[in-house]
């Protein structure tokens, strides 16, 4: 069983609207997902912690004996209940459990399998090659018999208990309106975007959409005043309080050079080092980031602070520069001491010795 209706799996036509969502209550990862900081909150470091008490290693079969089964990673809440997603750290409402029992919650399964396109366990890295939603706790994935799982999504190879259940998930991939309040779904990014634009006077950054791995309402609304501070390379001024506010999202890092944005340090670096020139000698001088535009550039860069060799050969050759008097002064004897004179090469061995005594 699967849906018809677009989702950000997949690729869909961004004129087509499937319109609103209807008349239920919106919810955001489903409406058992408590706020982050919230009194069901297992404390800062929920996350990277997991219960020992919990991390039982067997679990009794239906048929008497014992199914050997991986540590569980799922923290308590304070009441006792096993419902905190060690990965979030937000209440579960429902359990998402492969062949190696490890529990998510459903929502970080979803992500990871949706938006990341990782089909191994984050916790013990084994594939899943199918994943349960479940509202149980503790049952083991060997337990469910096909008829207790009768919905499934093939393309995400997830089954659910109940359709509730797979509606409700599903849900999460379709393209929502950012709006808490607003309950608009789309029929693809542009069609979610000129919605964003026309009702609630606000912009989506496109690089965000092209790169950041969240569901669609997870997305900022921006007013364009913001979304120019956000987005650098954005013909429009970003407005006074946008400079002074600290910003959503953060601000994509611009080249320069070309005047382009990246989403991150990390695909601003790999642009650089791709399409411009970095300086190795700074680099060996560990003077890091130090760039230029191209090699003309970099070139001038040489013959203020660096020592480059001018003979045509080695100018045809580019790079051959040296980061002391000295090495120059050795480069020359080696490579072009044959067209040398003895004088000059006298006067390349010479070696000024400049010692201060106090």
């Amino acid at each position: 069983m699967s849906s018809e209706v677009a989702t950000q799996t997949r690729t869909t036509d961004p004129t087509q609207s499937t319109g609103r969502r209807g008349n239920k209550p919106r919810t955001r990862g489903g409406a058992a997902n408590a706020p982050r900081g919230g009194p069901n909150r297992a404390g800062g470091n929920t996350t990277n912690k997991v219960n020992e008490a919990l991390l039982d290693t067997s679990v009794v079969k239906a048929g008497g004996g014992t199914d050997a089964v991986s540590k569980l990673p799922i923290a308590p809440s304070e009441n006792g209940d096993i419902d905190i997603c060690w990965i979030c750290a937000e209440q579960v409402k429902y359990y998402a459990v492969s062949e190696c029992n490890h529990r998510t919650c459903h929502v970080c399964a979803l992500r990871l399998r949706a938006l990341y396109k990782k089909m191994e366990c984050t916790f013990c890295k084994e594939t899943q090659n199918t994943v349960i939603f479940t509202k149980s706790p503790d049952a083991v994935f060997s337990s469910y018999a096909p008829e207790s799982i009768p919905h499934r999504d093939s393309r995400l190879s997830i089954s659910f208990e109940t359709a509730e259940m797979m509606e409700e998930s599903l849900l999460l991939l379709r393209f929502n309106c950012p709006d808490s309040e607003c309950d608009y779904m789309g029929g693809g990014w542009g069609d979610l975007r000129l919605h964003a634009r026309a009702t609630h006077g606000k912009l989506m950054c496109d690089l965000c959409i092209r790169q950041k791995k969240v569901f669609s309402h997870e997305h900022t609304l921006y007013p364009p005043g913001v979304l120019a501070a956000h987005l650098p390379s954005m013909n429009l001024r970003p407005s006074k309080a946008a400079l002074k506010e600290p910003i959503d999202g953060g601000v994509h890092p611009l080249c320069a050079f070309c005047k382009e944005c990246f989403f991150g340090d990390d695909e601003l670096y790999a642009h650089m080092r791709e399409r411009h020139e970095e300086c190795f000698v700074c680099k060996r001088n560990e003077v890091r980031d130090q760039y230029f535009q191209n090699y003309e550039s970099m070139e001038q860069h040489f013959n203020t602070v660096h020592f480059p060799c001018t003979q045509s050969e080695c100018q045809a050759r580019k790079f051959v520069v040296f980061n002391t008097a000295l090495d120059l002064k050795a480069h020359m004897v080696e490579e072009h001491g044959g067209d040398m004179s003895a004088r000059d090469k006298k006067d390349a061995r010479r070696i000024q010795a400049d010692f201060t005594f106090e």
